[in-house]
């Protein structure tokens, strides 16, 4: 593949996929620049290690695995949990365009989640995702997904709701 074609490669990935890369890392990292900062070091990553996808699923799969790897990093070397009120983040993204209120008490237990857990709540369900595919995209075992649901759903009990899931956002 020449640099043209590259090029071109690049700027379709980034228009197909940054808007639903960009809601899955400010939930985690609960800042516009630094969200920001991520995806651009993700699309960078894409860009230099020319990855051969089966699919559009795999590639899909890889950029979201690669984004919630490059928030765990920015997380463990900068030490720092912005704390944005989820008002605010929904102002900055229309993640909440079209919730009801229950849906959107729901998204803000998620907010709170600790990133394990939030990490598998996201992918599960609010992208759709089965156990399998979560397990696959986060590198870890169907049972991991399972037991991290599971005490997603505790600790969300624990604050006084319980927790079935049911957040539908757009899809990629």
């Amino acid at each position: 593949m020449n640099q043209e074609e590259r090029n071109k490669d690049l700027e379709q990935v980034i228009e197909k996929y940054s808007n639903a890369l960009y809601k899955i890392c400010f939930m985690i990292l609960k800042n516009e620049q630094d969200t920001n900062d991520v995806l651009q070091e993700t699309f960078i990553t894409y860009m230099t290690k020319k990855p051969d996808f089966k699919s559009e699923e795999h590639k899909k799969a890889w950029l979201i695995k690669v984004s919630q790897n490059k928030c765990k990093e920015f997380l463990r070397f900068h030490k720092k949990h912005a704390g944005v009120p989820l008002e605010e983040v929904e102002e900055r993204f229309e993640i909440t365009n079209g919730m009801n209120v229950e849906d959107r008490e729901k998204l803000r237990l998620i907010w709170n989640l600790n990133y394990k857990l939030k990490s598998v709540v996201i992918l599960y369900y609010i992208e759709g995702y089965s156990v399998k595919e979560t397990a696959e995209i986060l590198r870890i075992s169907e049972g991991a997904v399972k037991k991290r649901l599971q005490r997603a759903r505790e600790s969300l009990a624990h604050l006084g709701k319980a927790f079935e899931g049911g957040i539908v956002c757009e899809q990629l």
